[in-house]
């Protein structure tokens, strides 16, 4: 009773919270989360304890340890959580709901969904538009330059003039990216990681928008080998995540008083809806957006979600289509005709066989060998842009943003001047003889060839460089060239520019720029295609079906080999070329193309998450997990307040930790009376505790699962807590405040409580006078609780008056009484499926008898943590003494695994 009295009494000068801190840490500083990585200190610490433990061994390994450090700095990444609070204030405002609210967020919600589809279908129009012009403005002094030189031999002022805005271009590209750096890239593998339930920073901000959209016209007008698809992608799921918040952030005065969709869980959904809308506006292909957002983004589905994504992406392509149909940008269409693809159009193919047919089942076998190839060519390419990325991040990322522009201008320049001189030194003049002329007119170029003649005011060209016309165009020309042009490309064309645009498209992808992969992949496969074609017909090899669907096979043949997709793309391509015909063989080339391409690594979109030291989950727990139970990957760390505990202990505790949940827990050998009689709860108080016992066994075990996971993070550190009056004293920092003779204190799970919970409780002064009792304590709204979703405020933003520090606080009614918990007994399969279905952020690990012994976070459960306690366990099986000793260095080598286990070897050449 007396110790309970100075645990929860001022009387004490100590507190009611003992709240450990690492050695010369700070109240600035922060430990390990519970759902983030190691903060900078204890990686420092563990770096310099892991660093000595490893001097014996050598230098090798030494010097393995430094290189290792020097790769990536390590990031904190927070999860999404997507479990609904069920506090007493939550309640309050269900209850308040009339028979009408339903119907009224229901219909709120295919409001959005619609608002969505239209905003991202207008962004897809001016992009479209931007691209347009600035191209064409390219195009044009170019080729007046050139037409002005190429008889007076000073052609090479042409390409000075290409060249001159192709750098000016990616000057502007590359600034936006400086500004946001997030902009760069597609986008894809961020958004699939905020789907997946990870929060990515500014990943979703108007800021990013801005970048993306704007700096995409550069990139794309600029020469650079990427797509706008990837971006698109990325701005729908932008829109999606600002729309129904209906409220911004940098402008003040836009914040209408609406209170609904303000959580992780709708705001995933609407994310969802926009990445399909972007995918609809960019390829023309509202069902494929639909199962690329499932296939490869959202972790977690359900059938209204289906209905309300495939809504977005009808408005998003119906929108577009309506913008295209008013523009001159689609010649001889008329507004309101609702035929315009998206913003990449392969053109349409026809039956151009022999006999009249786009495919036969003999060839299938043929496509099964051209999946297997596009496999292979899509695995080497994922490697050598790993070690491109992993060299980008180490040497230039983590310079001045300088340095990220001068890579970017220097990409420029190498791809313009590559593709200039080759055009004009080594293209081949041949002759037009398409089926459609009229459809390629104005897209040949005739680089040194034969001029044509003209008729009805168009000008054919007899002859034209195939070179040239393939790397002076568009992306999206070049494909439809080599989609429906029969037989007007030669062999060493096409391996050349196979050659030169797989390096440049390879090393392009991760700079500085906005830049999507789907075009560039597209392009790099219609040229493999094309150029199995044109070898089996010079070899004499008969073929009687079209030409251009080797090209298309192909070009979904390397796509899929590099991207690792198959039932979306699939959809995607057949809605982009409108010929369901083609459905089986994209299939079948598309998985032969994944198989082949998982025997050697991952999507490249998986390793840049991986590269990034991103936590996310796959769809299945990894391999050889079974032998593993949650208390052998739970963090036995706890951080915990009472239900009743001091300001000024909750608010020393947010600031020397950075843990994102608390438990709210009583001791085990506490009574109700005594709880309630030393901190004058009353009888009316919603949060009652009984008395229990705790079993011997369950006691011992306890303590063992602390002493195993501790002695991982005991080495080297000096241990010490700081009590209200500044003295220090020993103790484990990682046993929550007990002191080293009590570490088998027990304590009884009630709930959890949020960080951010937290904060807005002291903010709003939700406490009492412990003279007054706790029915003088205010109360607090849900709606109020939550006015600053996402953007909560930080403890250090809050101002305490030491008075107020003295004061007590009841977390009881704002705690998650019922989050989801786990059975220290429960397999870790068991665990990760229950947190990749319910999307989780914490969960708690519980004894049988109700007492918290761990917590279970989405670090815990990636696959470097899973391998390392593996080892752990085998290690502490066998021996040991000897498993302390080498789990030191264990720990940092699988921090930075990820980013080591392909390519790290390599860096050396």
């Amino acid at each position: 009773m007396e110790s309970l009295k100075k645990a929860f009494t001022p009387s004490s000068r100590k507190g009611d919270l003992e709240v450990p801190m690492l050695s010369g840490e700070t109240g600035l500083e922060r430990s390990r989360s519970v759902d983030t990585p190691y903060s900078a200190v204890e990686m420092n610490s563990l770096m310099s304890s892991s660093s000595s433990s490893v001097k014996s061994k050598g230098g090798k390994n030494k010097r393995k340890l430094a290189r290792a450090k020097s790769v990536l700095p390590v990031k904190d990444y927070e999860s999404l959580d997507y479990d609904v609070c069920y506090n007493v204030p939550h309640k309050q405002w269900i209850e308040s709901y009339s028979k009408y609210t339903y119907k009224h967020i229901a219909l709120m919600r295919w409001i959005m969904v619609a608002l969505i589809g239209i905003v991202t279908g207008t962004i897809a129009f001016l992009i479209n538009v931007g691209i347009h012009y600035l191209r064409k403005l390219k195009y044009q002094e170019f080729f007046r330059v050139y037409d002005l030189t190429r008889d007076s031999g000073t052609v090479f002022l042409a390409l000075l003039v290409i060249a001159g805005f192709n750098v000016f271009y990616s000057i502007f590209a590359g600034i936006l990216v400086a500004i946001e750096p997030i902009a760069a890239g597609s986008g894809i593998p961020e958004i699939k990681c905020y789907l997946n339930g990870i929060r990515m920073p500014r990943v979703a901000r108007i800021r990013t928008l801005i970048a993306k959209a704007c700096g995409v016209l550069f990139s794309v007008a600029g020469g650079f080998l990427v797509g706008k698809e990837g971006p698109m992608i990325h701005s729908g799921a932008i829109v999606g995540a600002g729309i129904p918040q209906l409220r911004s952030f940098i402008w003040n005065k836009l914040r209408l008083p609406y209170p609904y969709f303000r959580d992780d869980k709708d705001k995933r959904d609407f994310v969802s809806c926009g990445a399909a809308a972007g995918v609809a506006a960019a390829f023309g292909a509202p069902i494929g957006g639909v199962l690329f957002s499932l296939e490869e983004g959202s972790s977690f589905w359900d059938q209204g979600l289906t209905w309300r994504s495939l809504f977005c992406a009808m408005c998003s392509t119906i929108t577009l289509n309506l913008w295209l149909s008013g523009t001159p940008l689609v010649p001889r269409a008329k507004f309101g005709e609702l035929d315009q693809p998206g913003l990449i159009d392969f053109g349409r193919f026809s039956n151009g066989g022999t006999d009249g047919n786009l495919w036969t089942f003999p060839y299938l076998f043929l496509f099964i060998l051209i999946g297997a190839g596009g496999g292979l060519l899509g695995a080497w390419f994922n490697s050598l842009n790993t070690r491109l990325t992993i060299y980008r991040m180490k040497h230039v990322f983590r310079k001045n943003v300088i340095y990220k522009v001068l890579e970017v201008i220097l990409i420029a320049m190498v791809t313009t001047v590559s593709f200039f001189i080759l055009a004009t030194l080594l293209g081949t003049c041949v002759p037009v003889i398409t089926r459609t002329e009229q459809q390629f007119a104005n897209s040949t170029r005739n680089f040194f060839c034969p001029t044509g003649v003209t008729f009805s005011t168009i000008r054919f060209n007899n002859y034209f460089n195939d070179l040239a016309t393939l790397m002076f165009n568009s992306e999206e020309d070049s494909i439809k060239q080599l989609f429906h042009q029969d037989g007007a490309f030669t062999l060493p064309t096409l391996g050349l520019a196979f050659i030169c645009y797989y390096f440049i498209a390879c090393w392009t992808y991760g700079a500085g720029v906005p830049s999507g992969l789907f075009v560039p992949c597209l392009t790099i496969g219609a040229l493999y295609g094309r150029f199995i074609i044109t070898a089996m017909q010079t070899a004499g090899i008969p073929t009687t079906i079209d030409p251009g669907t080797f090209a298309l096979i192909g070009a979904a043949a390397f796509l899929g080999g590099v991207v690792r997709m198959t039932v979306s793309l699939t959809v995607i391509l057949i809605e982009s070329t409108d010929e369901i015909e083609y459905g089986l063989p994209l299939l079948i080339t598309l998985m032969v193309a994944k198989w082949v391409g998982d025997l050697f690594n991952e999507g490249l979109y998986d390793i840049h998450i991986e590269v990034k030291e991103i936590p996310l989950l796959g769809w299945d727990s990894p391999e050889k997990v079974d032998r593993l139970t949650a208390t052998d990957v739970m963090n036995p760390d706890l951080k915990y307040i009472y239900p009743i505990s001091r300001v000024g202990s909750i608010e020393r505790l947010l600031k020397v930790t950075a843990h994102n949940a608390f438990f709210v827990v009583t001791p085990l050998s506490v009574s109700a009376e005594d709880t309630t009689s030393s901190i004058g709860v009353s009888k009316q108080s919603p949060l009652l505790y009984e008395r229990r016992s705790i079993h011997p066994v369950h006691r011992t075990r306890l303590i063992e699962q602390r002493r195993k996971k501790e002695a991982l993070k005991r080495k080297e550190y000096k241990e010490a807590t700081i009590n209200d009056d500044g003295e220090s004293r020993g103790a484990t920092p990682f046993s929550s405040g007990a002191e080293e003779g009590v570490q088998d204190n027990a304590f009884v799970f009630h709930g959890l409580i949020l960080r951010s919970q937290l904060v807005e409780l002291i903010r709003n002064r939700i406490f009492f006078d412990e003279n007054l009792g706790v029915e003088t304590q205010p109360p607090i709204s849900h709606l109020k609780l939550n006015k600053d979703y996402p953007r909560f405020k930080g403890i250090y933003d809050i101002k305490l008056e030491e008075g107020e520090r003295q004061m007590l606080m009841d977390v009881s009614l704002y705690m998650n009484p019922c989050p989801y918990t786990i059975s220290h007994h429960a397999p870790l399969r068991r665990v990760f499926n229950l947190f990749r279905t319910m999307g989780l952020r914490h969960l708690p690990v519980i004894e049988d008898s109700g007492i918290a012994v761990g917590m279970i976070t989405r670090h815990d459960l990636t696959h470097e943590h899973l391998h390392k306690a593996l080892h752990a366990k085998s290690h502490h099986g066998s021996n040991d003494n000897d498993s302390n000793e080498n789990d030191g260095e264990l720990d940092v080598a699988y921090r930075f695994k990820a980013a080591l286990k392909k390519s790290l070897s390599n860096l050396s050449m």
